[in-house]
């Protein structure tokens, strides 16, 4: 049996944008517009790699979620924070062709920017399997 190997990022992306967009109240962005408003949430940086399985297709990928406050303080970005956690922990990310075999808050770090405001950084690790569709 041949096993089409895909690599889930597009649809691990795709999935927690539209969780985050409609599980929490602070925008989402792909592309930051110029125009946009703080507090706001951008997905950062990821990693995929396959688990070494002949007969199935599972991968783990981590990804980050960074979140932006002009706030010179660590509560707004705290509260943002705690909100894509209790999101990512509830409901389960939706990735077309793939089952999400699991998702979980791996690590959060807050810390002032240089010239203003906050930034976070909040990793979630999820295992997910190719389903071929």
């Amino acid at each position: 049996m041949i096993i089409m190997r895909r690599i889930p990022m597009t649809a691990l992306q795709t999935g927690l944008f539209s969780l985050l967009s409609a599980g929490q109240t602070t925008p989402v962005y792909d592309d930051v517009p110029e125009n946009a408003v703080f507090p706001y949430i951008t997905i950062g940086a990821f990693t995929c790699k396959r688990l070494p399985d002949k007969t199935s297709d599972i991968w783990e990928a981590s990804i980050q979620i960074h979140i932006w406050s002009d706030y010179n303080g660590k509560a707004e970005i705290n509260a943002v924070a705690n909100d894509i956690a209790t999101v990512v922990s509830s409901a389960s990310i939706e990735a077309p062709g793939f089952f999400v075999i699991s998702q979980d808050i791996d690590f959060f770090e807050a810390f002032a920017e240089e010239e203003f405001g906050y930034h976070g950084v909040l990793t979630v690790v999820i295992s997910i399997q190719n389903t071929g569709g």
